[in-house]
């Protein structure tokens, strides 16, 4: 599918359905905008006065799905060790030497999905009427979800994060490696206890998981699937959000949710990958809610400042919001990421804008599981 950058016409009236991205540039299926919109020198304009009852079918279902995956295993997946195993901090070196060199290739506007946030298949969608968002009245549910990739993230978890979040009304989805170390059961049971959620974060963390053949990964799934069930994990995501279509299909059926597949992947786990929707849908039987928010660490291998990273989120919330999206945001509690004064400052100032608004509520994965399931009851029987 060939696709083209558009800017959104910004004087859109207020009651048109598509105001909520006014201004904002979106990609589409190059033979639509040829049809559509106006060319503007070397840029288009989806202009304010086209009549959606014309408008045929748009694909916005292909535009979601066209670049959802990650086939291709990356460097850190094929070592004959586990990159792990490689001193973190080396590892963010590396990380942040590729973010660093990558930077200016974000501002393409070719790229899709753009970043920090790319809502293209929800302005598809809504160019047609279909797939209407579920959350487009009311205050927009922010989640907030952390990947413990490490027990010093766990540790970092409940130290820091927790007391934050609940001094702010606020509960998280904590994503646990299932076979990296020995889970601390009663540290699992604490966690809980305070009313935040547990999912899965993959087998080992050695980013295998998704690329390895069916029957070692049903094995995997096996294993990982005995310890959701010793904790109560509900939920999971992928290891540095590496999926395939073969990965995720084998999750339904094991979990209530996956939230491995991002709004806007960046750079990261590899260059272009996402689904350009903030809203919650279905794989088959697999509800999968969107990491619609751009992530810590691909903000700090980018090199953001802690405070730009703030401003970043709020911004990215409040588009999202317009859209009728889930606000989802991923932390990882490690030093290195989030677990630092001065991230958490950042993290913090977040929370309290949150908070303040009025046109956001915390909520939590299994809020927006109930909503779905109920819906897809509701629709389908």
């Amino acid at each position: 599918m060939d696709l083209l950058p558009v800017t959104v016409d910004a004087s859109l009236a207020t009651s048109h359905p598509l105001h909520w991205a006014a201004g904002v540039q979106v990609h589409l299926p190059s033979d639509f905008v040829k049809q559509h919109c106006v060319a503007q020198g070397s840029s288009w304009l989806f202009p304010a006065a086209l009549n959606l009852d014309h408008i045929e079918a748009l694909a916005w279902q292909p535009l979601r799905e066209l670049r959802a995956y990650t086939p291709i295993p990356p460097t850190s997946s094929r070592l004959p060790i586990s990159y792990q195993r490689i001193p973190p901090r080396v590892r963010s070196w590396i990380a942040s030497l590729l973010g660093r060199r990558g930077l200016k290739k974000l501002a393409d506007p070719n790229r899709f999905p753009g970043w920090p946030l790319d809502l293209s298949s929800d302005f598809a969608a809504d160019c047609t009427g279909e797939n209407p968002s579920l959350w487009r009245e009311g205050a927009t549910p922010v989640i907030l979800s952390h990947d413990l990739d490490s027990q010093e993230g766990v540790e970092n978890l409940e130290r820091w994060f927790l007391e934050l979040e609940e001094r702010y009304g606020a509960r998280s989805m904590n994503y646990v490696v299932a076979c990296g170390w020995q889970l601390d059961r009663g540290q699992m049971a604490r966690i809980k206890a305070r009313g935040h959620e547990l999912g899965i974060h993959g087998y080992d963390h050695a980013n295998r998981t998704a690329f390895v053949g069916a029957a070692e990964r049903q094995e995997r799934l096996d294993a990982m699937q005995q310890v959701a069930q010793q904790i109560g994990a509900t939920g999971y995501r992928a290891p540095s959000l590496l999926r395939t279509p073969e990965l995720l299909a084998a999750l339904a059926g094991r979990y209530r949710h996956d939230s491995t597949i991002p709004t806007a992947g960046g750079l990261f786990p590899m260059p272009d990958n996402g689904s350009a929707t903030a809203r919650p849908y279905w794989l088959g039987e697999l509800l999968e809610i969107p990491l619609s928010m751009p992530r810590d660490g691909s903000l700090r291998f980018l090199g953001h400042s802690p405070e730009q990273i703030s401003q970043i989120w709020i911004h990215s919330a409040q588009q999202i919001a317009r859209s009728g999206g889930v606000v989802v945001l991923l932390t990882h509690c490690e030093e290195r990421f989030s677990g630092n004064p001065e991230m958490l400052s950042a993290y913090e100032a977040f929370l309290a804008f949150i908070a303040e608004s009025d046109t956001f509520a915390f909520s939590s994965m299994g809020e927006i599981e109930t909503t779905m399931y109920a819906d897809k009851e509701s629709n389908h029987g």
